[in-house]
């Protein structure tokens, strides 16, 4: 199975295209020491994604649960702040005429890479004020109005750095003081990104290399995690993308990995393909669901794309215990605990679903969540084997263009070792 680092990625993404998530709508310890599987993840708030940037919102929970597991901190990330420089990137280059909101975990990287985090309430402030950015669509409408027929119209006009940041914090309806350390930090022209003059004194703009963070790594330890505190450059560097293979004894493999971070409540990001004809948003036992069952009883493929999430939780069937439910946390201390969470690892287990923490709200009536958990949904692995028909342009009766069929779970980003 094909396997690289998030850096190799980020490399990758000036050479080639690739896949982009356009995403409809105590230290020195073993980690498993404390309580916590099977599993609870450390999870700050759900929030909800306005535009096609579920890949920000999948970056910001992995590294805002990194982050509480180092210092106890719910760090709100502003992923409004990471977009504006993603449209940066995107108009200076000249070739947009209109952004895309599309992306994956690299190029999150490389945007925090070269300038950093902030706090979403440093940046637009509103976006404090409940769980979904209304500035965000605002800004792309604007934006794409200013490529269309604005101020931006014309590559030359694209390639004057300072114009662009000049329409963008009109777009985002940016405060004197935020433009002003904005300027501070990276030049009127954003000429100076981190690591080439940019100067963070004064602003709220965190350095990834001073931002602390706590993950797991098998690589001292293949047996058993083993914590490690460092700074987020670290993980970015570190974490590799393992994809989903085709054979089933590889794909059981591949999921006991995944079962093995989850048990040592690592954030593991899970890219997979959205049919929303296969969600269950009745009221029945498998609400937040998705599953075939629901898919083929719906006739037809609904509104589909490609989508980023953060796991939080999986049930699994073994021989030597039944069914281990999602959401019953056991405890690696017990002797009896421990027993399951090994039982879970054995290659006869069959997973029955994965749990994500997702970017789509906590409460909307067209988009039914798991009981108990608000914002968060099952992923059967009937549906992420699939395979399903793959018809992006179902919503439009003229582009009916199905493109074959797909397994919709892609791939998953795993901390070093597992």
């Amino acid at each position: 199975m094909k396997h690289r680092s998030r850096a190799v990625r980020a490399m990758a993404a000036g050479l080639c295209a690739y896949v982009l998530f356009g995403c409809d709508q105590t230290r020195g310890e073993q980690a498993g020491s404390s309580s916590g599987s099977i599993v609870d993840v450390p999870h700050t708030a759900v929030e909800r994604q306005s535009i096609g940037n579920c890949w920000l919102y999948a970056e910001a929970s992995w590294i805002e649960s990194m982050h509480l597991s180092a210092t106890g901190e719910r760090f709100d990330t502003s992923q409004s702040y990471w977009t504006y420089w993603h449209w940066f990137d995107q108009i200076v280059d000249g070739s947009a005429s209109q952004v895309r909101t599309g992306g994956n975990e690299a190029i999150a990287d490389r945007i925090v890479a070269r300038r950093g985090l902030v706090r979403a309430a440093d940046f637009v402030s509103t976006d404090t004020n409940g769980e979904m950015s209304a500035q965000q669509k605002l800004a792309l409408d604007t934006v794409n109005a200013e490529l269309s027929r604005g101020r931006l119209a014309t590559r030359s006009a694209r390639a004057n750095r300072t114009l662009v940041r000049r329409v963008l914090d009109e777009a985002w309806a940016l405060t004197s003081p935020t433009r002003d350390w904005l300027d501070g930090a990276f030049g009127a022209d954003a000429a100076r990104p981190l690591g080439n003059g940019a100067n963070l004194a004064g602003t709220p703009v965190v350095s990834p290399g001073a931002f602390l963070v706590r993950y797991t790594e098998r690589v001292t330890d293949s047996n058993r995690g083993t914590v490690k505190d460092t700074a987020l450059s670290s993980a970015m560097g570190e974490w590799s993308t393992v994809y989903y293979p085709s054979g089933s004894t590889d794909r059981r493999n591949f999921l006991i990995r995944v079962q093995r971070a989850l048990h040592d409540r690592q954030p593991v990001i899970l890219t997979w393909n959205v049919d929303f004809n296969a969600l269950e948003s009745g009221d029945g036992p498998r609400r937040g669901a998705f599953d075939m069952t629901t898919l083929r009883a719906s006739g037809r493929p609904g509104s589909q794309g490609g989508h980023m999430v953060v796991l939080e939780d999986y049930q699994a069937s073994t021989q030597s215990f039944g069914v281990l439910a999602a959401g019953v946390t056991l405890d690696p201390n017990d002797a009896g605990d421990r027993a399951k969470l090994d039982a879970a690892l054995l290659p006869s287990t069959q997973i029955q679903f994965l749990r994500i923490k997702n970017s789509w709200g906590t409460a909307r009536a067209d988009r039914g969540t798991v009981p108990g958990f608000p914002g968060y949904h099952d992923l059967y692995m009937d549906y992420l084997n699939g395979p399903i028909a793959w018809c992006p342009d179902v919503d439009n009766p003229s582009a009916w263009n199905c493109r074959g069929s797909i397994v919709p779970l892609n791939y998953v980003v795993l901390p070093p070792g597992y």
